[in-house]
């Protein structure tokens, strides 16, 4: 059987001024724009249809995600599992996309809804008969564990993984890198896709226009330790060295498989969130947390503690205003909703959080525990958009993610342990 693969996109950059998503300490409107924010759309196609989009966004909450596939549904009769809306996390975009927020702008909603549907349409027509080349590399220099202080840091490798999707002379590339795309810093006032945007200018400059990035197990990863300076500049050439590093596997690509067995499903289960911390229990981490700064003088390492002292000035969650919230009696939930695909050689793990590299790490090995022989994908930003979840043995240290994380620190278990119920 004959496998087709088709590619759309929609640029999806908001009129001016508009409010910036990614910082708390950015207060002013954005005034301009660097580069265009796109939505991309990849379709597979054999006897069922795969639809994949990837947004130059902070993220994509569920409300905006059951729309995108409500509207495909209207095209084509795709079941939901069978589609995936991501997010890149581009802090450098815009916030007016969030359901419930103060800010939310429900004309920017519809027109990226109706720019992910015609990315949809475009792909579709462009369905071309293909077939895919895997390779993966270590990438040094670009990102790293931002809370490890850099005193304790070895040289470290982020694993990338990518494909090149063959259709006669033309081709498209996908490009899976688990890195918070934040050399910008909240200084800057122009939207962009930051690091992405210098990944597309090497790509274009060696003839491959269609690509799509998605972003991984990135939690924990950025590119403080590496970058010189937050700069458009300086974002185009750490963006380059991700795409000169894949351009150089070209050689070394293998061919896989996505024809045979082909599935998706959903894995649902329950998060409990935090309570609201007293005002006594925020000065007493404020206290905690001045004190280690105290002992830190590298910048780099002091930022992560300076985001969670911000954190604790947010004001308290309300947790009647979070869509689909379930209460039971002083406790809050969350329904989450985990996307699993399996297209032949690749089995694809779409999560609505910030996870930690390791936990992507954990997830991949159970997957390959199940299939041995599987290329798996890690999708952060994935179908949502819940927030941090630190491994549970990080709840025992300060950091800016374990402060920002809504959730108990039993979420990372709870998550594996429905993954595994799946999987076995």
């Amino acid at each position: 059987m004959r496998v087709l693969v088709g590619y759309g996109e929609s640029v999806i950059t908001p009129p001016l001024p508009g409010i910036m998503a990614g910082y708390d300490k950015r207060k002013s409107l954005a005034k301009g724009v660097h580069d265009e924010l796109y939505v991309k759309c990849l379709v597979f196609k054999e006897e069922e249809m795969f639809v994949l989009f990837s947004l130059d966004l902070l993220g994509v909450d569920s409300k905006f995600v059951d729309e995108v596939k409500k509207q495909i549904k209207s095209l084509e009769n795709v079941p939901t599992e069978y589609i995936l809306v991501c997010a890149t996390h581009t802090h450098s975009g815009p916030s007016e996309i969030f359901w419930g927020k103060d800010n939310f702008n429900p004309e920017y909603w519809n027109f990226v809804v109706s720019q992910c549907k015609n990315s949809f349409e475009e792909a579709i027509n462009d369905l071309r008969e293909s077939t895919l080349w895997y390779g993966e590399k270590e990438i040094y220099g670009i990102g790293s564990k931002r809370n490890v202080w850099s005193t304790e840091r070895g040289e470290e490798g982020i694993k990338c993984k990518f494909f090149k999707v063959r259709r006669g002379k033309d081709e498209i590339a996908i490009v899976n890198f688990p890195c918070h795309p934040t050399v910008l810093d909240e200084s800057n006032l122009y939207y962009s896709k930051d690091l992405v945007q210098g990944l597309k200018v090497e790509l274009e400059e060696n003839k491959i226009e269609k690509f799509i990035f998605v972003n991984g197990a990135a939690g924990d990863i950025s590119t403080r330790f590496y970058k010189k300076e937050s700069t458009f500049e300086e974002a185009e050439r750490l963006g380059r060295i991700l795409g000169k590093e894949i351009l150089g596997e070209r050689s070394q690509m293998r061919e896989v498989k996505i024809c045979g067995s082909r599935w998706a499903k959903e894995v649902e289960f329950l998060l409990k969130y935090k309570k609201n911390l007293s005002k006594e229990e925020k000065e007493c981490k404020k206290a905690e947390i001045l004190q280690i700064l105290a002992q830190i003088n590298d910048k780099r390492a002091r930022r992560d503690l300076e985001s969670a002292l911000i954190v604790l000035e947010r004001s308290d969650r309300d947790f009647s205003k979070i869509p689909e919230v379930i209460k039971r009696g002083e406790d809050f939930l969350k329904k989450i909703k985990i996307s699993l695909w399996k297209m032949g050689d690749i089995v694809f793990v779409g999560l609505p959080f910030e996870i930690y590299y390791d936990t992507g790490l954990k997830i991949e090995k159970m997957v390959k525990e199940k299939y041995e022989k599987a290329v798996v994908l890690v999708l952060g930003y994935c179908g949502g958009y819940e927030g941090y979840i630190p491994p549970s043995e990080n709840f025992s240290r300060i950091s800016y993610e374990v402060i920002a994380s809504p959730f108990e620190e039993d979420a990372e278990e709870k998550m594996l342990e429905a993954l595994r119920k799946e999987l076995d």
